[in-house]
């Protein structure tokens, strides 16, 4: 029994495969760049409810603002 031999791709076949995977590719890109869009959004909300908080313990502290500066720079 002869074994077959595997078909060669032609010209065309590839041309079409070149063609979805770099549909493929852009589409991945523009989920990969939506999700770091997404991750930069979340970063700065995080960094907004920090500085919220801070401003927060400032206001209920007992310390003077130059009290509280001196904290931050001597522990910076």
């Amino acid at each position: 029994m002869m074994m077959k031999m595997p078909r060669t791709k032609n010209i065309k076949t590839i041309e079409a495969e070149i063609s979805q995977t770099e549909e493929q590719l852009r589409r991945l890109k523009e989920r990969c760049d939506k999700v770091s869009q997404k991750l930069d959004a979340l970063y700065e909300l995080k960094k907004h409810r920090e500085q919220e908080e801070l401003l927060k313990a400032i206001d209920k502290s007992t310390r003077t603002k130059a009290e509280i500066l001196a904290f931050l720079e001597s522990h910076a």
